[in-house]
């Protein structure tokens, strides 16, 4: 979660918009607070601006994982505290507790303050669930929502401000605490949800301690200032980031928390004229693909490839300070803070340039991301049932999903919490989580959407009946990408309502891709089973494909099993009959049968040799470039 923005101005009483004239297209909300410390939620284009409180007096607030509530500190019965605020105005404000630092836990179910060390839990309608008195100074929830990590103030005996503190650790069901070691400055959480990471007071090493177990493990020997600048793991909570001291404060280390491995990114362009370096000014994009890194004044950006350690530029020699960043990174905050005039705040894409400018707005902080450590898990459970066989040689068939993911995004989806959901794009197909606190050990947690229906109809689904028109797809459904023989998606808009073909029968119905549908296929297939759902036959080599068997991941080893379970889980329901078509397919053209399905289209290629007759279509692929274009 990005740290909260404060803006130190003279203000007006209420937020204005100047757009500036290339304004950004709208990616994700801001919460911000205006001169009257009342809330305010709008996009972070600036379109669509809501006030959610009149009463003025807040002074802070931090998003709900889920971006659906606010936990505002400001004014309560009895002095200062925290309120919940929704970012549906209908929610209304919910008094808590008088305190402060309040805290979600990752599944939004429930949220923690601190009031004079006691540490109060509710639910996320505002519920009390209990108090637990340990003279917490600070607390963060562990990623599977079941301990609260805190730190207890115990002397400052250098006098810096980098106090020395007790480090322990609540079971938010139970209300008991449990002591771990001494340590000062930030902790952080391991993604498996038990192991406290922090630096010793005692010997300044990188500790982890096992909640589960009670036993401690030192990660890394370097000299982590966690007082003075970052100490994190990544979204998926498999690597912890700090900077080495040791070396001056600019080298950034990674360490891997399986292998123990460390990287070390050397010597980055990181700096800020005060003793400790704000949160913002080292972070991580959500899939830990690159770090961004931030060096004043002047303000510079650089982004730092986490894999080849290239670094690029993404701003430069520039005037404002940096804020903070999109939970994507995409986008920037920048205060500016012109001589003589009120201070505006500019939200910057980074990678067009473009700009909106806030004007007369104090704190502003973005939404969360809905692409969590466990969405990127079961996305990888799912993956490898059926294609970490094929990754690993020991399966010789062609991919259900396809050899990596290619983009990671978040998408706009009514009935999402947020309204936002996270999905992930392969070549075949997109896997999608729109209930993030469902059950995930359902088949159904990961869904992979209606794609093809998408792309035949123009109908971009972005709720359960909600839909965008964007018109059919012109992309080739088989075959190369510069094939101008069979049918495109728009082709078989014509043929969504024909007739089911009798079980049985040979397969000779052909189609080009004018839509002209002829009998002259080179037949040798038969349509088999019929499908009432949708009223269609599934090709007899269809059905067997998904049918059949082999080896699949279970999760520790390679087992045989269904490869399709359910059957429909990856496909969907029939939607076309199946036809052939001639179809230029590696620069030669070939005889192709073709018939898609809800999520996917299949084509079976009778020279294909074995383990890729039968294929997926690139609709993942396909589906991507209709949407965003390229």
């Amino acid at each position: 979660m990005l740290a909260l923005i404060v803006i130190l101005s003279a203000l007006p009483l209420a937020p204005s918009l100047a757009v500036t004239a290339a304004s950004i297209q709208p990616s994700g909300l801001v919460a911000y607070l205006d001169r009257g410390n009342n809330l305010w939620v709008s996009q972070d284009s600036g379109a669509g601006a809501v006030q959610l409180t009149t009463a003025g007096g807040y002074t802070g607030f931090v998003w709900s994982p889920d971006g659906t509530r606010l936990a505002a500190v400001g004014p309560v019965s009895g002095g200062a505290g925290v309120s919940l605020v929704g970012t549906d105005p209908s929610f209304g404000v919910r008094e808590l507790h008088t305190g402060t630092a309040p805290a979600w836990s990752p599944d939004s179910r429930r949220v923690a303050i601190i009031d004079g060390g006691t540490v109060h839990i509710y639910d996320r309608e505002g519920g009390y669930q209990r108090s637990v008195g340990v003279g917490a100074d600070a607390i963060q929830w562990s990623p599977d929502g079941r301990r609260i990590g805190f730190t207890r103030w115990l002397s400052d005996p250098y006098g810096t401000g980098c106090a020395i503190r007790d480090l322990g650790w609540i079971d938010a069901d139970t209300g008991a605490s449990h002591g771990v070691a001494r340590t000062f400055g930030k902790f952080a959480w391991a993604g498996d949800g038990a192991r406290l990471l922090y630096v010793s007071a005692d010997d300044g090493t990188v500790r982890a301690f096992d909640t589960r177990s009670g036993s401690g493990q030192r990660l890394s020997s370097r000299s982590a200032n966690p007082c003075g600048g970052p100490f994190f793991t990544s979204n998926d909570g498999r690597t912890l980031f700090f900077l080495d001291y040791g070396a001056g404060g600019r080298d950034l280390v990674a360490v891997n928390l399986s292998s123990l491995q460390e990287r070390v990114y050397r010597n980055l362009p990181i700096g800020y004229p005060a003793r400790t370096l704000p949160d913002s000014y080292v972070s991580v994009d959500p899939l830990a693909r690159f770090a961004y890194v931030v060096q004043t004044y002047p303000t510079t950006i650089t982004r730092v490839d986490l894999q080849s350690g290239a670094l690029q530029q993404m701003l430069f020699n520039d005037y404002r300070m940096v804020l903070g960043f999109s939970p994507d990174r995409d986008r920037v905050a920048l205060l500016a803070t012109p001589y003589g005039e009120p201070s505006v705040t500019y939200i910057r894409d980074l990678t067009t340039g473009e700009e909106t400018a806030f004007t007369n707005v104090g704190w502003l902080a973005w939404q969360g991301t809905p692409i969590t450590a466990s969405t990127v898990d079961a996305w990888t459970r799912v993956w490898d049932r059926e294609d970490r066989p094929v990754a690993a040689l020991a399966a010789h068939r062609t991919w259900i999903w396809g050899p990596a993911p290619f983009a990671t995004r978040q998408e706009p989806y009514l009935e999402a919490p947020g309204g936002r959901r996270a999905v992930q794009y392969y070549d075949k197909s997109r896997m999608e989580v729109t209930h993030p606190d469902g059950d995930q050990s359902s088949r159904w947690y990961v869904t992979n959407g209606l794609l093809v229906k998408e792309l035949i109809t123009g109908q971009m689904q972005v709720g359960d009946a909600s839909f965008v028109e964007r018109g059919p797809a012109h992309v080739p459904v088989a075959g190369d990408p510069d094939d101008t023989l069979g049918p495109t998606y728009a082709t078989l808009q014509g043929v969504l309502s024909a007739p089911p073909t009798p079980a049985g029968t040979e397969i000779r119905a052909s189609i080009d891709r004018h839509g002209n549908v002829g009998s002259d296929g080179p037949g040798g297939v038969f349509a088999q089973e019929y499908i009432p759902d949708t009223n269609h036959t599934i090709a007899d080599v269809f059905w067997a494909y998904l049918n059949s068997r082999g080896l699949v991941w279970d999760g520790a080893n390679f087992v045989d099993g269904k490869l399709f379970e359910p059957t429909f889980f990856a496909t969907g329901f029939p939607i076309t009959e199946p036809y052939w078509t001639k179809a230029k397919v590696g620069g030669e053209v070939k005889d192709v049968l073709v018939q898609c399905f809800e999520r996917r289209c299949l084509t079976y290629t009778p020279s294909n040799p074995e383990g890729w007759k039968v294929e997926m279509g690139n609709v993942g692929r396909h589906y991507y470039a209709w949407r965003y274009g390229g």
